[in-house]
């Protein structure tokens, strides 16, 4: 004699079946990964040079948990050069919030720090960023440079 549970169970057709492996193996909604690309990233202008291969970034948090997005959305310069340090090891990167900009300033990479009048700048495909970084959106193919100038 069946349980009670089989006796009222439905049959599964193989058409069921297949849409609920399709509505179970969907990818998720596009706001979850929206943000991520792909970029290279440099960093020149002081005894340390690089230039790493593809770094995927996105908006994230950073340092003492500030988000950096531009436009809330986009990921950006900085994103950019927190995650090339740790996809590849650049060998650190420090910044500290700027109040006045709502922003960060970029301070030190690979123990190269920007002291006196000199300062880390950001480039954006050879252009120097005109906004803050994290107020600067980038795109996926975009070429992102760090110069100690």
């Amino acid at each position: 004699m069946p349980s009670a549970l089989r006796r009222k169970a439905a049959p599964v057709t193989a058409a069921a079946a297949l849409a609920c492996a399709l509505a179970c193996a969907a990818a998720p909604p596009a706001a979850s990964s929206s943000g991520d690309v792909r970029v290279r990233v440099g960093v020149t202008g002081g005894p340390y040079t690089a230039s790493v291969g593809l770094v995927v970034t996105g908006p994230r948090t950073l340092f003492g948990g500030f988000y950096c997005a531009a436009d809330g959305l986009a990921p950006t310069p900085l994103t950019a050069l927190v995650d090339a340090d740790e996809q590849y090891g650049l060998g650190g990167v420090r910044a500290r919030w700027d109040a006045a900009t709502q922003d960060f300033v970029v301070t030190e990479i690979h123990g190269d720090a920007a002291e006196g009048k000199k300062k880390w700048n950001a480039y954006v495909n050879e252009e120097k960023i005109k906004k803050a970084p994290c107020h600067t959106a980038i795109k996926g193919g975009d070429k992102v440079r760090w110069t100690l100038e």
